[in-house]
């Protein structure tokens, strides 16, 4: 039985018989919504997304000459690898990296030892205490604390989710990059809704109150009546739950 082709499916096709330029101007217009996709999720901020689409047109039109019918394969399957893998390039050249201030940074480390070398209690100690130990003021240990949060720089290859005491390296950030449809926006969403309500009813809070309001980990504490650093243990451990629930859905 013949494959049903679609409209834009048709385009390639024609373009691969005869290798018309024109009608490369068809295909980049009928095939934008791809590249708008994966440019979108590869983007840090809003006003990256259009340098990310150029470098994306770049692989879809570097997919259309490498294209080859015979294998059976939906062009936007074949499109999607090579688009990722142009912004990917594009990345490396460019090469950004945040520019932390030298005393942040250095605060940051001391913090860091500080909280580690803390008798395991069971306690995490709080802002005030950290400040008071190392001589500083809240607010500049606050802010070392998010900075060192934030400036992590993250390979496109690394693990989809990692923190100290958890590693999956099973899947990595580019395995769930995919090309989105209605019914797969609908399904993932009832998949985490399900999984959510399986979460005590602490874990809920954080992970609502972290990714759904958009609070950071301080002002979930004030909200909570708990530190930051316990805070920071519990999003954490919420997670990781939430991740082994949501598995169980795969």
């Amino acid at each position: 039985m013949s494959k049903v082709r679609t409209g834009r499916e048709l385009l390639v096709l024609s373009y691969c018989e005869t290798r018309d330029p024109a009608l490369c101007d068809g295909i980049l217009i009928e095939y934008k919504w791809l590249v708008d996709y994966i440019a979108r999720k590869f983007a840090y901020n809003r006003s990256d997304t259009e340098d990310l689409m150029q470098v994306g047109t770049i692989g879809l039109l570097n997919s259309l000459n490498r294209f080859d019918p015979s294998k059976d394969v939906d062009f936007s399957t074949f499109a999607t690898p090579n688009i990722i893998g142009e912004i990917k390039h594009f990345f490396r050249d460019k090469n950004r990296i945040i520019k932390i201030p030298r005393k942040i940074q250095e605060l940051g480390g001391k913090v860091r030892a500080y909280i580690r070398a803390c008798p395991g209690d069971g306690r995490s100690p709080t802002v005030s205490e950290i400040a008071l130990a190392l001589d500083e003021t809240e607010e500049h240990v606050l802010e070392s604390m998010e900075v060192s949060q934030v400036t992590l720089v993250v390979s496109l290859d690394s693990p989809a989710y990692k923190s100290g005491s958890f590693e999956d390296t099973n899947s990595t950030l580019l395995d769930n990059l995919g090309v989105a449809s209605t019914s797969d926006a609908v399904l993932i969403k009832e998949t985490l809704d399900q999984a959510l309500t399986k979460l005590s009813q602490r874990e809920q809070d954080v992970i609502h109150l972290r990714f759904f309001c958009g609070l950071s980990q301080v002002e979930i504490g004030h909200r909570l009546n708990l530190s930051q650093m316990h805070i920071s243990r519990l999003l954490t451990k919420s997670l990781h739950h939430l991740k082994k629930l949501l598995a169980e859905y795969v």
